[in-house]
């Protein structure tokens, strides 16, 4: 395992780049137009960090993801060892024995494995900023791909919190000490259904040439077909802003239809950078203030 990392970075650092001039992109934060640096945005101290969980909180993790009447037992057998581990320096941490190893585990295991998914998605990365999606037709590429969409979709501190505040809100449990463990889990049983979808559903690289550039935000992966109420939606059409002027659709089949094969209007682009916004968690990013003043007025 590398050094302890500090500032964790719940949006991958380089993806923001595309957007930036000289590092500095432009934001909406705290409802002022700002321009901070790329790399420093989206960051939280020790944001992945693990901690001794509740007695419900072992109970539920068990019951999501170690029980084989409802699960795959590969699935299970996986995450029994990505769990073991956890418990493992848990349990010395509840006792007293914490040293150097256990401590950089329970702080940067989980940015580890995060990093480490971030190096095998930038070739992936890289290919669609040069409109090439001949990456999808290989196995591998496309198990990077399907990781790296779950996985980002839910590490973010906006995805994070409100997780936490549902569960405890509907069954009484508060899984704050564990959740960056449970969205792992979560991404990799997401992943996987995706890779085992027939057939494979397509994906699509949209072109923005109009005046107005795509937005991103906080939340860069968003799902056009989410509930208002919060709720699981029933269909899954992840869109994924690439730079001001490409994104990628990820649709439900038969779903947005519209986005994709020709050349976008006006209103497409707003539908598309309004459901950014409403979809941020607390802020949002633009490559110009004229961009972001057009979705929240002269602030």
């Amino acid at each position: 395992m590398k050094p302890q990392v500090k500032r964790q970075h719940h949006v991958w650092r380089r993806y923001f780049l595309p957007w930036a001039n000289d590092k500095k992109l432009y934001a909406y934060i705290n409802k002022k137009i700002c321009r901070p640096n790329a790399i420093n945005i989206s960051v939280k101290s020790y944001m992945y960090e693990l901690k001794v969980p509740n007695k419900k909180e072992i109970e539920l993790i068990k019951s999501l993801f170690l029980d084989k009447r409802y699960k795959n037992k590969i699935i299970v057998e996986n995450n029994k060892k990505i769990l073991e581990c956890y418990e493992m320096a848990f349990f010395l941490k509840q006792d007293g024995e914490t040293n150097e190893i256990v401590d950089l585990y329970l702080k940067n295991s989980i940015e580890s494995g995060h990093e480490e998914l971030e190096n095998d998605f930038d070739v992936i990365f890289n290919k669609m900023i040069e409109k090439d999606l001949s990456f999808y037709e290989n196995i591998r590429d496309r198990i990077v791909f399907y990781s790296w969409l779950s996985t980002q979709s839910l590490r973010t501190f906006g995805v994070r919190q409100k997780s936490i505040e549902r569960i405890n809100k509907i069954i009484d449990v508060d899984v704050s000490s564990s959740w960056a463990i449970i969205s792992v889990l979560l991404a990799s049983e997401l992943g996987l259904s995706l890779f085992l979808e027939k057939p494979k559903r397509p994906i699509f690289l949209i072109e923005n040439k109009t005046e107005i550039t795509f937005l991103t935000s906080d939340q860069p992966i968003i799902n056009l077909d989410a509930r208002d109420d919060g709720y699981s939606p029933a269909h899954l059409s992840w869109y994924y802003p690439l730079g001001p002027r490409l994104a990628l659709l990820f649709p439900e089949p038969g779903k947005h239809e519209g986005l994709y094969g020709k050349v976008l209007d006006y209103d497409q682009v707003d539908y598309l950078n309004k459901k950014v916004v409403d979809l941020s968690h607390a802020q949002f990013y633009a490559d110009s203030r004229r961009t972001i003043e057009r979705y929240v007025g002269n602030d």
